[in-house]
Order: C-alpha cells, then sequence, then structure tokens
C-alpha cells in the first residue's frame, strides 16, 4: 500500500513536472514571435510593398525625405503615420485559442494582405494581416515562415488593425496641390476664360519687390499694391482638393475636355517646378439656392485636371482666394 502511494506520488510530480517544462517551451516559443512582429526602427524603413490575395497591390517608398505611391504620386501624411506607428508599436494580444485556430488559419490562407518591410533592398520583415476577431478588438496575423497565427494590437488602441493596411492607390495619394512660402514661389498664372481681361500673372522677384501682369495688355488702373500681392502669394500653403474624380463615375472626362475651363491656375516654384490646375464648373444636379430655386451650376464644387492627367474635385471656398481677378491687385479697386 505503501509502495502504491510512493508511486502515485511521483507519477503526480512528473506530471507536474511535464507541464511546466510545456509551458514553459510554449511561453518561451510566444515571447520570440511577440519579439518578430513589431518593427523596431521605423525610421530606417525605406520601403513597404503590400499585396492582396486579388493581386491588387501598392509600393511606399521613402523618397526626399517624404513618402511615393507607385513611385509616381505623394503619398498620404496621415495615413503613413499610422502605418508606420502601427508597425512599431505591434504587439501579440493574445495566442489564438484552439477553438478559432481552423478559422484563423484559413482567413490567413485565403483572404489576407500581405506586407513586406525594406530597409535599403534588404527585406527586413513580412506580416501576414487577416481580418478581425470576433469581438473586434483583435487582429489575426502570422509572420512569415511560421506557422502559428496571433491575435495582435496595438497597445492602448480600441478595435482592429486590418483597415491600416489598404492597398488602393487613389487611397494612399496625398490631397495636397500646393504647400508654399511665398518666398519660394516664382510666380503665380491665373486664366480666367470667363472674363478674359482679368487674367494675369503675379511674378515675385525677390526682396518683397513683386509684379502684376495683364495677360489680356490691360494698362494698370493704377500702382499696383504690393501688399496685395505678397498677401495673394502667401494663400497658396497648405492648399489641397477634396477627392479624386474617379469616385465619381459620372463624370465625363471626354465632354470637359471639349469644354470652356471655368479657370487655369498656373504655380511655378523657385526650383523650376510647375504646376497646373485647370478647373471646370460642374452640373448642380439637383441642388437649389438659397431660395429654393434650381441651380445650373454646382455652387460648392469644382473639376479639376492636375497637369493633364490627374482628375478631382476641388472646393471653391478653398480656391475663391486663388482664382483672383487682375483687379484685385490695385488700391482703386477694393479686393472681392
Amino acid at each position: 500500500m505503501k509502495r502504491n502511494q510512493i508511486i502515485l506520488i511521483l507519477v503526480i510530480i512528473l506530471g507536474i513536472l511535464a507541464i511546466w517544462l510545456v509551458s514553459r517551451n510554449t511561453h518561451h516559443t510566444i515571447k520570440r514571435e511577440l519579439r518578430d512582429f513589431a518593427v523596431e526602427d521605423t525610421a530606417s524603413v525605406t520601403r513597404i510593398f503590400m499585396v492582396r490575395k486579388d493581386n491588387e497591390s501598392v509600393t511606399l517608398t521613402r523618397e526626399n525625405g517624404g513618402w511615393m505611391v507607385n513611385g509616381t504620386y505623394k503619398a498620404r501624411n496621415d495615413a503613413m503615420d499610422i502605418l508606420l506607428k502601427t508597425l512599431y508599436r505591434i504587439r501579440v494580444k493574445s495566442p489564438v485559442s484552439k477553438a478559432m485556430m481552423n478559422n484563423a488559419v484559413n482567413m490567413l490562407a485565403t483572404r489576407n494582405t500581405k506586407v513586406e518591410v525594406y530597409r535599403g533592398k534588404k527585406l527586413i520583415k513580412t506580416l501576414y494581416v487577416g481580418g478581425p476577431t470576433q469581438d473586434q478588438m483583435g487582429t489575426f496575423m502570422m509572420l512569415e515562415g511560421s506557422s502559428v497565427p496571433f491575435v495582435v494590437h496595438v497597445p492602448g488602441f480600441t478595435g482592429y488593425l486590418s483597415t491600416r493596411f489598404f492597398v488602393e492607390e487613389d487611397a494612399w495619394k496625398s490631397t495636397d496641390l500646393f504647400n508654399y512660402d511665398f518666398d519660394d514661389i516664382v510666380s503665380v498664372t491665373v486664366n480666367n476664360f470667363d472674363i478674359p481681361e482679368e487674367s494675369f500673372r503675379v511674378e515675385n522677384q525677390g526682396n518683397n519687390q513683386f509684379q502684376v501682369v495683364s495677360l489680356a495688355g490691360r494698362e494698370e488702373p493704377g500702382q499696383p499694391d504690393t501688399v496685395r500681392m505678397k498677401f495673394y502669394l502667401n494663400q497658396f500653403e497648405k492648399v489641397g482638393y477634396e477627392f479624386h474624380a474617379d469616385n465619381f463615375p459620372n463624370i465625363n472626362k471626354d465632354s470637359l475636355l471639349a469644354a470652356q475651363p471655368y479657370r487655369q491656375l498656373t504655380l511655378v516654384d523657385r526650383d523650376g517646378k510647375g504646376t497646373t490646375v485647370t478647373a471646370y464648373k460642374r452640373y448642380a444636379n439637383g441642388k437649389t439656392d438659397s431660395e429654393g430655386e434650381p441651380l445650373i451650376w454646382d455652387d460648392e464644387r469644382l473639376w479639376a485636371l492636375i497637369d493633364e492627367k490627374e482628375w478631382v474635385v476641388i472646393q471653391f471656398y478653398v480656391f475663391e482666394d486663388l482664382f483672383r481677378n487682375y483687379s484685385d491687385f490695385f488700391p482703386s479697386v477694393p479686393v472681392k
């Protein structure tokens, strides 16, 4: 009897030891995988490539202190900031439970976004980003070369992370058009197609010297106001458009190109770079004025073609101070 008790005690001790060893090994494995998810030095990241299972992809590259989308467009600063902070702060929230393991593996196998992070030409991290957990408080992810998915999160953030890893090019494009100090502008030219005699060019000659030129060859109605010209050039800081026109299926680009533009603005900077915005009126499509009368033209927005290649939507209240008239630069004519 005593012998059986000793054997039983030994079996219990060995069982406890075995459980401890398995738990210890699993703990260390999770810890190792946990550390691998985060990108510790995001300041040294030079390229991020993301691709979905349907093969839609985007490449983000760091160039000249900023980020570019597919090597062509400036990237949104806010979206890049969120993506880099996510890669830096991401942590394992928990292992995937046995009950959820098959679902998580299937999701990551069929509906994932592959994220490759590069430092120079070196691939330093590859993540597979899946969907949210059932409670929407975590995200299924897996590392390249691993067979173990995890539930990950960003500490302090409530929600899931999948939406931060999007691949649509238009969604990544910056909506910035102009962001200049007046000293960095050489000239701004505005063509007024409704009233051609109000077309002009403001030239920045340096040392607070400015000149306004009538594109229609008008005689100056007086001495141009230097303060007004400087104030005008100061309006080109943090100017952007509202939407990409591709989001609007009703835009008829050929019809717009055949129509007379509303305004055309060209800015040339100190580096010789020119940016041209050609604006066209939009139909009101059922909008009414303050008295309920139907409008022909949209009184809030315009179509705009950027550098003859990209269609966007701009807002009147943003651009009305840029689409000024020649007469506005003379003190004898009140600024509208």
